[in-house]
């Protein structure tokens, strides 16, 4: 499984630098056995590669002719095709993002957090909020919970509040391979005037949830999120 990953990430890479090098917008890209090739990878991981970069927006795969390099999307998109942060989604798709607010505080625990993690009604948690534009638009507001202990040392939640850093990067700094995987269901829902400020839209405007749960490699709940999403500014893919 890590080789496969490994391959994955390689070919990702390889195709992105030829794309940003070699091929121009329209232009056609080369067989997934030619691919194959020269990247020396599989074909399978060639085709995942691909798809990868089509969830993105890099590509446009078109039935019975080949993949294409893409135009420009004026809103980003948000692969959830990887556990990415989503600094890296943003950053992959070719649009800037930066981290415009950020804090961390010790909070009692909301009642779906503490269902999901299974810890007991207003147990003390890490309460990060973090507010993120892409191409100086605010596109995601994202409220993290945290146990304040992880596997018996104390969990120091300040990497997040930066952005060449994330929510994966001090997990695992915290213990090495801790992230094993994240279930994330989505809906659509008016936003609230709460937060409306916060992305600078009417309330009432609808916008994408998130509820994300960050499982360890161990099946042990680790984090519970939300996330509203502008999805004038990004629009978010799933690839399956």
């Amino acid at each position: 499984m890590a080789g496969q990953h490994s391959a994955l990430q390689a070919a990702l890479k390889q195709l992105r630098a030829l794309i940003g090098s070699t091929y121009s917008v329209g232009d056609k890209l080369p067989s997934e056995q030619q691919l194959a090739l020269d990247l020396q990878v599989s074909r399978p991981t060639v085709r995942e590669a691909l798809g990868t970069l089509a969830s993105e927006g890099l590509v446009e795969r078109r039935w019975g002719s080949g993949t294409f390099v893409a135009p420009p999307s004026v809103a980003a998109r948000l692969s959830m095709a990887t556990i990415q942060s989503y600094r890296d989604r943003i950053r992959a798709s070719g649009h800037h993002v930066r981290l415009a607010e950020a804090t961390a505080e010790r909070r009692p625990i909301t009642a779906a957090a503490a269902a999901a993690l299974g810890l007991p009604p207003r147990t003390q948690v890490w309460h990060v909020e973090r507010l993120f534009e892409v191409d100086e638009q605010p596109s995601a507001f994202m409220i993290e919970q945290i146990p304040l202990q992880i596997r018996g040392a104390e969990f120091d939640p300040a990497a997040m509040l930066s952005i060449s850093s994330d929510l994966y990067d001090a997990l695992n700094r915290h213990v090495p391979g801790i992230v094993g995987r994240t279930e994330t269901d989505f809906e659509a829902v008016s936003l609230s005037r709460t937060f409306a400020p916060r992305l600078r839209i009417p309330a009432g405007r609808p916008v994408l949830r998130s509820t994300q749960l960050t499982i360890s490699d161990t099946d042990e709940p680790l984090v519970y999120g939300v996330t509203l999403h502008r999805t004038d500014v990004v629009r978010v893919r799933i690839l399956r």
